[in-house]
């Protein structure tokens, strides 16, 4: 047995996009065309994520867009 047959790549969540036009939610896999399924514009714009991203000397949390300096608290 090979060990390579046997892994399979990991499936790709379709991603979400919101539609320039008529602000409709579209779940977008990676092969699929960038048009939007309501409307049929063609720009979409990535919906934000609401995970935080954590630096070193700075937190940034996207969910409600606040910024806290971690270097100054003692």
């Amino acid at each position: 047995m090979d060990a390579q047959k046997d892994l399979q790549p990991p499936k790709q969540q379709p991603m979400i996009y919101i539609c320039g036009e008529c602000h409709t939610e579209n779940e977008i896999k990676a092969r699929d065309p960038i048009r939007c399924r309501e409307c049929g514009y063609r720009i979409m714009y990535k919906k934000r994520t609401k995970r935080r991203i954590l630096f070193p000397s700075v937190m940034l949390s996207s969910y409600n867009n606040e910024i806290v300096c971690l270097s100054n608290r003692m």
